[in-house]
């Protein structure tokens, strides 16, 4: 993994230093807009939005001829269906219309059942819905674009269509009017399906109508990753205001927060929303926007919440299997990945795709069984436009829809396999193996010495962000911290004079222990505790730009080898053999205990020298070749081809652990180095443990208990978490994550420790 910097050495003329002078900006901040491709005349604009600058609803083509349809409708007093999609940016569709058109007609609205339904429209759902009540004209929203068949059996019927959708258009379109920004891509065509619902409402009224319903597009607009530019920035900076200022009931209830946030929105409120259609009818979900007793909402919104857990379960076994599904592949030979389990819910695919995508960086599809199809859910990174690669594969699937980034498709079980291989074939011949390997982007480099404060309230004008509006990541480089372990959690937190840095679950054993300088990919923000106003990193992603690791360190970060039982299955492996396996980038890993370790390894295989090295864990599962020296306790080694072991771990079992998941080779063999640690040592600990447990039955942190239990003996730091982690397998002692301790007094056996029989063998 490497960083790459967008905004290197941008230097400002003097013209745009005035510029920064008279919007009161600092010169860093204007570079930084600059360097994002925001034009001169429009940062004034986008530091401070007004909705005058919102695009006349007129410039979408068809929207005035379905603006006179929708009228004529009400004046003649026709029912009205609305059909939308079943995900939070139709569900927000189908309420601003409703909203809108309930007082003014006889209008009802209809969301397919996902597993029953599909994708889209569906011919059976409309049947039924016609048998029940029939309408003179149907409206779509947030989808119909594809609906060549379906609209042309609504026409069949007697029924007038409009659809509205903002979805990318196929060579074939439906015969009725259309309201599609992507249809023409003429002024701002990148709304989400509300925000094309929103326009409606504008063309059917006027501005100040469609300002009532504008919290419910933001709700889409930044749920449904649009980018966050003109139109769509506009949306989403004024109805998080209106959601601030005086937020629907449904919403807050549902969100259970004072003040919402485009973060609340994105992973609160949208999954909730989502969570409805996606394990069974998003019909409900409407009702967060048009019911007004408490109660009702109150108990919707109970029932949304209890969805979105349920669906994060679900979500979380399907990343698991799929995970296991990709050990033991050739990454060196994978560009695409496509995975098909029938026990998994068709609903949850989207999201546990993009965390593959996340981990692996390769696009990916999850397929689930649906009837007699295949329904799956594509997630892509940004060097491979999905759609353009689906749409060239017709003869594989049956339907098919969706984004440059995300599409759902649907194809017959026996065409699997070919599926797979002709979508890796077609990557793979247009995109190097490197692409897969991409550079952690940060906007700008920050030294220590700024005025961290004042720029990160700066970054608050850039609000709301998202997508091509991200949140903006700094680069640190070799950086010399302190960090400090939070009590027993699993995150670590450096304080400096004008910056505090927070890692959550950022590789804590690593950044505990002081293994180097490193370069830190962060993100900024303003902190304000107790009237204390600070400045506040949180960490993305790093990488160590040199490694210093002392071996008194590493001897903690290793403790956890002695874990593990077990006989090896290891081979050797020489210098010649590695520098040919090194010429593909994926599948080798190097594992080190001590940085002398990394120095010998370099020293036989002058290859390795470009090779990454981390400490403790990696940035993502993707299997790049790289050094990894002291892995976690629950690093997985299984997405590697190749595991070559190259310095003396601390148990047999450990590199017994290792083989079980992928090869194991050694360089010039394997020396076990378990530490001599005698009982009368272990006593002495368990004694002091005990005394301190009754003086206080709480400690801050791991390392201070050391301090204070062993300042007195000549006990490394190494023997004292051995000792914590023989006390705890023999249900001696137990720390919680809050550092409560609590020792018990009985007699046990020693040897009934894992961690105990390692040493001693």
């Amino acid at each position: 993994m490497d960083y790459a910097v967008k905004n290197l050495s941008q230097k400002l003329s003097p013209g745009q230093k005035e510029l920064a002078k008279r919007l009161r900006i600092s010169e860093r901040f204007l570079s930084l807009l600059l360097a994002r491709g925001i034009d001169e005349s429009e940062i004034e604009g986008y530091l401070h939005p007004s909705l005058d600058g919102l695009s006349s609803p007129f410039a979408i083509k068809g929207m005035k001829e379905a603006a006179e349809r929708v009228k004529k409708a009400i004046r003649g007093g026709e029912k009205i269906l609305i059909y939308g999609d079943y995900d939070c940016d139709g569900i927000c569709a189908i309420s601003i219309l409703m909203l809108y058109l309930r007082d003014k007609a006889d209008v009802w609205y209809f969301i397919p059942d996902r597993n029953r339904d599909g994708y889209g429209m569906s011919v059976s759902a409309l049947e039924r819905m016609f048998a029940a009540k029939r309408p003179s004209l149907v409206i779509t929203v947030d989808c119909g674009i594809t609906a060549v068949g379906e609209v042309e059996y609504i026409k069949s019927q007697g029924i007038d269509v409009i659809v509205t959708d903002h979805h990318e258009p196929q060579d074939v379109l439906p015969n009725c009017l259309i309201v599609d920004p992507k249809l023409e891509r003429e002024g701002f065509f990148e709304l989400c399906g509300a925000g094309v619902a929103f326009k409606l409402v504008e063309a059917l009224s006027n501005a100040e109508e469609a300002r009532k319903y504008i919290d419910i597009a933001a709700i889409a607009t930044i749920a449904d990753v649009v980018p966050l530019v003109k139109d769509n920035r506009i949306i989403a900076y004024f109805g998080l205001k209106a959601l601030l200022t005086s937020p629907r009931r449904g919403i807050k209830l549902l969100v259970g927060a004072e003040d919402i946030t485009s973060q609340d929105i994105m992973f609160k409120l949208a999954p909730r929303i989502n969570a409805a259609g996606r394990l069974g009818s998003a019909m409900k979900a409407v009702g967060l926007f048009l019911e007004s007793d408490y109660f009702m909402l109150k108990t919707l919104a109970e029932e949304l919440a209890r969805d979105n857990a349920r669906r994060q379960d679900m979500c979380e076994v399907i990343v698991e299997e799929a995970k296991s599904m990709l050990k033991g592949v050739d990454f060196d030979s994978t560009g695409f990945i496509a995975l098909y389990n029938e026990n998994w819910e068709a609903g949850i695919l989207g999201i546990a795709a993009a965390r593959i995508v996340d981990e692996f960086k390769r696009p990916a599809v999850l397929f689930a069984k649906n009837g007699e199809e295949l329904k799956g859910s594509a997630r892509s990174v940004p060097c491979v436009n999905i759609f353009e690669l689906f749409s060239g594969m017709s003869e594989y699937y049956t339907s098919f829809g969706g984004h440059a980034q995300a599409a759902g498709i649907s194809i017959r079980p026996e065409n699997f396999e070919a599926f797979r291989e002709e979508a890796n074939r077609r990557v793979l011949s247009e995109h190097p193996l490197t692409d897969f390997i991409p550079p952690v982007e940060c906007e700008m480099e920050l030294t220590r010495d700024i005025d961290f404060l004042s720029f990160a309230k700066e970054l608050e004008y850039m609000e709301p962000t998202g997508y091509k509006n991200p949140k903006p990541t700094f680069l640190i480089k070799d950086g010399d911290f302190d960090f400090e372990r939070i009590g027993f959690s699993q995150h670590v937190k450096y304080s400096g004079k004008n910056l505090d840095i927070l890692g959550f679950s950022r590789y804590p054993e690593a950044l505990g222990y002081k293994s180097g300088k490193l370069d830190i990919e962060v993100s900024l923000g303003v902190n304000t505790f107790q009237n204390n106003v600070t400045a506040q990193a949180l960490i993305r992603s790093f990488k160590l730009s040199e490694l210093t690791l002392e071996d008194s360190a590493a001897d903690c970060l290793n403790v956890h080898q002695l874990d593990f039982e077990g006989t090896p299955r290891i081979s050797s492996i020489d210098a010649i053999t590695i520098k040919e396996t090194l010429k593909k980038p994926f599948g080798t890993l190097f594992v080190c205990f001590r940085r002398a370790d990394v120095d010998r390894l370099k020293s036989i295989c002058p290859e390795v020298e470009s090779l990454p090295v981390y400490v403790g864990g990696m940035p993502s599962l993707n299997p790049e070749n790289a050094v990894l020296v002291c892995p976690c306790s629950v690093f997985e080694f299984g997405f590697y081809a190749q595991v070559v072991i190259a310095g003396d771990p601390l148990s047999k079992g450990y590199v017994a652990h290792i083989s079980k998941s992928a090869k194991c080779y050694a360089l010039d063999g394997v020396t076990i180095n378990a530490p001599h640690i005698s009982d009368d040592t272990l006593r002495a600990i368990y004694r002091e443990l005990a005394a301190q447990s009754r003086r206080t039955d709480r400690a801050s942190n791991m390392r201070k208990l050391y301090l204070s239990i062993c300042s007195r003996y000549k006990v490394s730091e190494q023997t004292f978490l051995i000792a914590i982690r023989i006390f705890e397998q023999l249900g001696l002692l137990s720390i919680s994550e809050r550092g409560q301790l609590s020792v018990a007094n009985k007699r046990v056996k020693l040897d009934d420790s894992a961690v105990y029989r390692n040493l001693r063998h």
